[in-house]
């Protein structure tokens, strides 16, 4: 319509209501009252009595601003709705992510695609063997595995087409989105994206705190344990032996215990591989001390406990709870019990200033104190009422996160019956059991040739025992 009015071929517009115009009360103004009149264009609106050739369309913005109030309402109920169903749960995207189907059923529930699910396995499996992204990729790559598109791509394809062609190649940031998923994982999370407006289609990325995350929605791929531990190799970049390639077992698993800055692995040669604290390498004696321990060293203690509990689980593994038990369990109560104490002592408090808020308002009211008394008084109050709210929220947050990961013995037991032959380590057997492990040393040996030195192991579900 434009274009024909731009060629002149085109003298009179009428439209039912200025609604079927637009509902943009910017543009719809723009058009009626600049654009229209410029182009000698009349603009009739039959329903709400509007015609540029006479002057009585004082009106005109008013419905327009209606019109937009209209659409705006509109577009708030619709999000309103979908965020309603993406909070039960739901499955909202058109299309299922690589490795389910929609069900049949319910195209809101997602089913396992069982002809890709074993490589999606097989891509975090590698992942928590300290395997890159990129090497994963190329991989895929050398399987001919479709990539995400390349199978939507491939599943809707007509034979009478010629043979299906591949148009894409793996990349690792298609891997690394993948195993960052976590409907993998069985969880749906949503809302990830949103439109900018009601009045453009621009989308753009959501806030992580405003994304919809609703846990165990379908069947997962992957267990969480190791979903978990996925992410953890994730989020620090793995290195690698130069010389060889291959992994460094140990790397973002070991740390220095008086700084917590990770142990650098040394590689020379004709000198055995070893370990020492990276802020004593960075900074010198004055910030730390070296911890040096040789990577055979550290191998073998590791491997040596690791064998030892797994031994006691199936000599006895009743006595092997009950070891780990009395070990962790004890601290963990008594942590847990002195947190929830200090939130029912803060929480009391709360109460009282929100009864000595309301008292001094009331005497401010009668006359019993001052206005510039009464300011003195509820600037305190309201400080130390913002004060313990915070206060509030840590203890409420501390007690959660202690009640989460209270030690689950029966899990790590369970871990343990999978390397009941263990005989050699690898990446993916110590971040399977592995939360981190830790070395100390006496600052006061610093030199020696002995120094002694403590290595701590913190396994998955119960910590150092």
């Amino acid at each position: 319509m434009i274009q024909d009015i731009e060629q002149g071929r085109i003298n009179l517009v009428i439209v039912k209501d200025l609604s079927r115009l637009g509902r943009n009360y910017i543009l719809c103004g723009q058009y009626t009252e600049i654009y229209f009149p410029e182009k000698n264009v009349r603009f009739i609106a039959l329903n709400d009595g509007i015609d540029t050739l006479y002057s009585n369309n004082d009106i005109a913005p008013f419905k327009n601003i209606l019109n937009d109030m209209y659409a705006k309402d509109i577009s708030v109920k619709i999000r309103s709705s979908l965020h309603a169903k993406a909070r039960k749960g739901e499955f909202l995207a058109p299309y299922a992510p690589y490795g389910y189907w929609k069900s049949s059923e319910d195209k809101h529930i997602l089913i396992i695609n069982e002809e890709v699910a074993p490589h999606i396995k097989r891509m975090f499996e590698l992942s928590a063997s300290g395997v890159s992204t990129k090497k994963i990729a190329r991989l895929l790559e050398q399987n001919d595995i479709f990539t995400p598109l390349d199978y939507r791509y491939f599943k809707n394809h007509n034979p009478e087409d010629g043979e299906f062609q591949k148009r894409y190649t793996w990349a690792g940031a298609v891997v690394r989105d993948i195993l960052r998923n976590p409907v993998y994982a069985g969880h749906n999370v949503q809302c990830k994206k949103r439109v900018q407006s009601y009045r453009t289609k621009k989308i753009v990325p959501n806030k992580r705190e405003n994304w919809i995350i609703v846990e165990n929605t379908h069947e997962a791929i992957v267990s969480q344990e190791l979903f978990d531990t996925v992410q953890k190799a994730l989020d620090g970049r793995l290195r690698f032996v130069k010389r060889t390639g291959e992994p460094q077992i140990f790397s973002k698993l070991f740390y220095c215990a008086e700084c917590g800055r990770s142990m650098l692995h040394h590689d020379r040669t004709n000198h055995p591989k070893y370990y020492s604290c990276g802020k004593y390498r960075a900074d010198g004696v004055k910030a730390c001390t070296s911890h040096h321990i040789t990577y055979d060293n550290l191998y073998e203690i590791v491997l040596k406990d690791i064998q030892k509990h797994v031994k006691l689980v199936e000599e006895d593994e009743g006595r092997a709870i009950q070891e780990i038990l009395s070990v962790k369990c004890s601290a963990e109560e008594k942590q847990l019990a002195k947190a929830k104490k200090e939130l029912k002592q803060a929480k009391k408090r709360l109460e009282e200033m929100d009864s000595r808020i309301k008292r001094v308002y009331e005497d401010n009211l009668s006359g019993k104190i001052p206005d510039d008394l009464f300011s003195v008084f509820i600037t305190d109050y309201q400080n130390e009422k913002q004060t313990l709210t915070g206060t509030v929220h840590t203890l409420e947050d501390e007690v959660s996160k202690l009640q989460e990961n209270k030690t689950d013995v029966s899990r790590f037991i369970a871990l343990l019956k999978e390397y009941t032959n263990i005989t050699i380590l690898d990446r993916q057997i110590l971040t399977a059991l592995i939360d981190k492990i830790t070395i100390s040393e006496d600052r006061s040996q610093q030199g020696k040739k002995n120094k002694e030195q403590t290595i701590t192991i913190y396994y998955k579900f119960v910590g150092a025992v």
